[in-house]
């Protein structure tokens, strides 16, 4: 998720300073959610960051498959 945000936020233009600031969080947590070190952030805090960036989280279904069936079907082995 850290580099979908990343990536969001280099594409709007927006320094991580300016994302924390409309975001209502600091700076560090900014930095930290995009390099993956926040594993147990506030979800409040996050959401916050997605709500600054104007894009939305979607929750899937989990692929249940193991790594072998996923790598037949991708490889055309079935």
């Amino acid at each position: 998720m850290g580099a979908a945000l990343r990536e969001r936020r280099e594409r709007a233009g927006l320094t991580q300073a300016r994302l924390a600031a409309s975001a209502g969080v600091s700076r560090a947590f900014v930095i930290d959610l995009e390099r993956g070190r926040r594993p147990r952030a506030e979800l409040n805090r996050v959401l916050a960051v997605v709500r600054a960036l104007q894009v939305a989280i979607a929750l899937v279904d989990a692929d249940t498959r193991d790594t072998a069936d996923i790598l037949d079907e991708l490889l055309g082995d079935r």
